[in-house]
């Protein structure tokens, strides 16, 4: 997607400008010019304190919104209106709202337009990114993300210009891991560029936090645990500083999962149940799922299937309630009514203007906007086309991923089971039967029989086992088409690798008879003896 040359040039002249405008005094002139001299003192302390607790707490957004919206019912202060919608806006955000957010934030961009409040678009543009990102919309966040940079470079804002190229760089790594990004990663380079220039001032402090965080998940997934190690805790020193609670979340989390991979798995669980206290104290409840999908990833890889399938099912729920899906299209769409509605004007103006001109001038514009339109309407209808097969593959992929962990528990479930039976039936053995009641046999036989599967049994996991193992019934019946089904049971469990002692108790037979069972499947199969039935059923 980046050029390397590109890229260097483009921080060549980003850095250049940022020497170049070490003081904002066209932006200090506009906000004079804007604001009610009374006003003007307070709205400034309220803006500077929104940024600062924007990853602090969510609570607080709200209450200075509340303020600056009293500021503007007052006074009639646009700045005040512009500045009150943002703040509510990332309330909404990072309470999980993303189309209440979205619908705030297209208004706020449009009343910072109207009433030419110039130094908010950059903040403004790089939120509607960050909600874009969240419904995994990439194409819209760094679309969202351009216009954000151009603004704050049009105003000579050093700190805006920092932040959204750290969006960029974030947009670029999702992109990259997700697969839509041939080649290598090239989001570390966008990372430690924009650091650099971060560090170049001490000012532009509380803007490392972000790259430290990023750096730290690109070389957590790396495995190189050293590097991740230094810029995470180099982020949760300068997280603390600020009161960034938000970024902690993100810090502790790539640590927490640097840890458990590397082998310190107790010290990389408490990083990130810090991260999970943290976000649930925000009332982040996107984060508190992100959080548990971290959790999830980390007990996987492990094969700790209980404590994942705990934090899996938790995740779901979460996903499911927040209707990440749903809000894709519908927060996509508020933004594509927006930018259309002000083409619609500005189309009304040239036309306006248009009277004046030629017959033939005319003719080319009407020809022009058509061309446009119908590129627009294909554009947005391959889009929506791609959008779902993608959101149906997610689902599929998820439901496969919940079958095969269902499966897994199961089989281990079973192994344990059938431990405890084998224990049982040992100390039955050395019991003097002669002197049991023939009722308490009846219910020690019960009591053994109970694991063996039933028809019943066998149906339902037969279903589960083919939602993991797809096909492998067709192919074994066209394989091997005069196998019975016990046969086709023998199959399935030699599938899942299960011992001799766990099929006889699982169907209900002796070991002997499960062995004599595999030696009839050898000869209906007509395998060789140098063949083994476990390899044939595995390359199934």
């Amino acid at each position: 997607m980046f050029k390397q040359a590109a890229v260097n040039s483009f921080f060549i002249a980003v850095w250049l400008l940022i020497s170049l405008s070490a003081c904002n005094n066209s932006g200090n002139q506009l906000i004079k010019k804007q604001s009610g001299g009374s006003n003007t003192a307070e709205i400034n302390k309220l803006i500077a304190a929104g940024k600062r607790v924007e990853s602090a707490s969510n609570d607080s957004s709200q209450i200075i919104a509340a303020r600056l919206y009293e500021i503007n019912k007052a006074s009639g202060d646009k700045r005040a209106l512009v500045y009150a919608e943002l703040f509510e806006t990332k309330y909404y955000w990072q309470g999980a709202d993303h189309k209440k957010a979205m619908t705030l934030a297209i208004k706020c961009l449009a009343d910072a337009e109207k009433y030419n409040i110039r130094p908010a678009l950059s903040h403004i543009y790089g939120t509607i990114a960050n909600l874009h990102k969240e419904t995994t919309n990439y194409a819209m966040a760094f679309k969202a993300a351009e216009s954000g940079l151009s603004a704050a470079v049009a105003n000579k804002d050093s700190s805006e210009i920092i932040a959204l190229l750290g969006l960029k760089a974030m947009f670029t790594r999702a992109v990259s891991l997700g697969g839509g990004q041939p080649g290598p990663d090239k989001s570390i380079d966008l990372n430690l560029a924009a650091l650099k220039i971060a560090e170049s001032s001490p000012k532009y402090e509380r803007l490392r936090i972000r790259f430290y965080d990023n750096i730290c998940q690109y070389y957590k997934d790396q495995r190189d645990f050293a590097k991740a190690y230094y810029y995470g805790n180099k982020g949760v020193k300068l997280a603390t500083k600020y009161n960034q609670q938000r970024s902690l979340t993100y810090a502790y989390s790539w640590l927490g999962q640097a840890n458990y991979f590397e082998g310190k798995q107790a010290q990389g669980i408490a990083l990130l149940d810090s991260a999970l206290k943290i976000a649930t104290r925000l009332k982040e409840p996107y984060r508190v799922m992100e959080i548990h999908g971290h959790i999830y990833d980390c007990y996987i890889s492990t094969n700790n299937y209980k404590d994942a399938l705990a934090h899996y099912t938790r995740m779901r729920s979460m996903r499911d309630s927040l209707k990440v899906l749903d809000n894709v299209k519908q927060i996509s769409e508020l933004q594509v009514k927006y930018e259309t509605a002000k083409k619609d004007k500005e189309i009304s103006l040239l036309n306006d203007k248009a009277e004046i001109e030629t017959l033939q001038r005319n003719a080319i514009i009407l020809m022009l906007i058509l061309l446009v339109t119908i590129a627009v309407l294909f554009y947005i209808k391959e889009k929506k086309r791609k959008d779902l097969l993608i959101s149906e593959k997610l689902l599929l992929d998820e439901e496969l991923k919940n079958a095969g962990l269902e499966l897994l528990y199961f089989t281990e479930n079973l192994k344990q089971k059938n431990e405890v039976i084998e224990e049982f039936k040992a100390e039955i053995e050395h019991l003097q039967l002669q002197h049991i009641s023939a009722a308490d046999r009846e219910n020690l036989d019960n009591l053994i029989k109970a694991h063996i599967m039933t028809d019943e049994n066998w149906d339902s996991f037969k279903k589960l086992f083919a939602k993991v193992h797809t096909g492998f019934f067709d192919a074994i019946k066209q394989k091997f088409p005069n196998i019975t089904t016990t046969d086709t049971r023998i199959l399935s469990l030699i599938k899942l690798q299960l011992s001799n002692n766990e099929m006889a108790n699982m169907l209900g037979i002796t070991v002997e008879g499960v062995k004599k069972s595999k030696q009839r499947l050898r000869k209906k199969i007509d395998l060789n003896k140098d063949e083994s039935i476990e390899t044939i059923v595995a390359a199934i």
